[in-house]
């Protein structure tokens, strides 16, 4: 703008010392005349170079603006969970989350490579499982697995995303919820979706125990959901609330090139920063965490770690009790950097708002995420 201004002010000064050249130079002499014109049009092109220039700069400067935001206020054409560009609409799709086994014994995990989020939390033991949420379940390519049970704490991220939970039974808390909060759900041990898994009998012969060995492939799932009377896409007036910008690095964080998120004594998960593709590769039990379909590393652009498994319950199975809603502290990690944040949830039903500590909604780099949730004692390190 003051480019603008000064450009126009420029040409106005020069409009007037050209008038008043023209009044005192002799028209008669030839030469003269000759000699103003010409400095009138270097002076006339020098402006309009000065206009076009300024103008382009702000032309730049307002695409670069452009390009660090993603525009959230209309999800059409854009992925929700991640903010990227689709193909085809997949925006108003209910999320397909699902249950996959973290046993030792039952990796590597299919399919997880492909997810838009993994959840990762506690359950009985020390040991973990992981909730893969995949907005276009059309798009993933091959086996999903191993399946395993499902948790009732599970069951409020799938109600919060107004997603379709697929698993291997659960425990009766689990099942309670899922009847309660009326989720959606494709369950091996029982309905009419249970004929789509399937046990991997290679494993079975290699001596792998049967709950490590429960599939489901990606297609299967698309297939039967387009030919079902169940509700595959977000009821009107559903919106993410998640927002995404291009690069989601704090600019006031810490170095964070090695993140470690020790969960139990049995399982620490560890997230390193690689520049060259400017994601955090997971690791756990020591070694890459990978697709054992594609063999691929899984890698994220953002991680979150949220601070709220306070309570253990006392069943004879030791079943953990965590605090889904309410607020607490947490900390996120992009671009090789961190920061401190806060959480929030209203009710079991409602999605997780993340804000910076001072109060403002946190604003996520576009890309896959990978949460984990974790006890409030947890000794969580970052690593510059």
């Amino acid at each position: 703008m003051k480019r603008a201004i000064a450009f126009f002010l420029t040409l106005a000064l020069l409009f007037c010392l050209a008038a008043c050249a023209g009044s005192d130079t002799d028209t008669s002499d030839d030469t003269s005349t000759d000699i103003v014109s010409a400095e009138e049009a270097d002076a006339q092109e020098a402006a309009n170079n000065a206009a076009a220039e300024a103008a382009a700069s702000d032309e730049e400067q307002e695409a670069d603006e452009t390009d660090a935001a993603v525009d959230m206020s209309d999800w059409e054409g854009l992925n929700p969970l991640t903010g990227e560009a689709t193909e085809t609409d997949v925006s108003a799709n209910r999320p397909v989350m699902v249950m996959l086994n973290n046993l030792k014994q039952a990796l590597p995990q299919s399919g997880n490579s492909q997810a838009d989020i993994i959840y990762e939390m506690l359950e009985e033991g020390g040991i973990t499982r992981m909730l893969a949420v995949y907005q276009d379940i059309s798009s993933v390519e091959g086996n999903l697995g191993t399946i395993r049970s499902t948790r009732p704490y599970y069951v409020d991220l799938v109600a919060g995303l107004d997603g379709i939970l697929v698993h291997a039974g659960g425990s009766n808390a689990a099942y309670e919820k899922i009847s309660s909060l009326g989720v959606t759900d494709l369950d091996a041990l029982s309905g009419g979706a249970s004929t789509l898994f399937w046990r991997d009998k290679t494993r079975l012969a290699a001596g792998v125990a049967t709950e490590h060995t429960m599939y489901i492939t990606a297609s299967d799932i698309a297939d039967y959901l387009a030919s079902s009377s169940l509700r595959t896409e977000h009821e009107e007036g559903f919106s993410m609330q998640q927002s995404f910008v291009e690069d989601g690095t704090p600019s006031d964080g810490s170095a964070a090139t090695v993140i470690t998120v020790p969960f139990s004594g049995y399982k620490t998960g560890e997230f390193t920063y690689d520049a060259a593709s400017g994601k955090y590769l997971v690791s756990e039990y020591g070694s890459a965490y990978v697709d054992g379909t594609t063999g691929e590393q899984v890698s994220v652009t953002n991680v979150i770690i949220m601070t709220n498994i306070s309570t253990i319950e006392g069943d004879s199975k030791g079943r953990i009790s965590v605090t889904m809603t309410g607020s607490g502290i947490g900390y996120y990690a992009c671009g090789g950097k961190y920061i401190p944040i806060n959480w929030s949830r209203a009710s079991e039903d409602s999605q997780y708002q993340f804000t910076t500590m001072s109060g403002e909604q946190l604003q996520l780099g576009v890309g896959k995420s990978y949460i984990n949730i974790v006890p409030t004692t947890c000794a969580i390190s970052f690593v510059g």
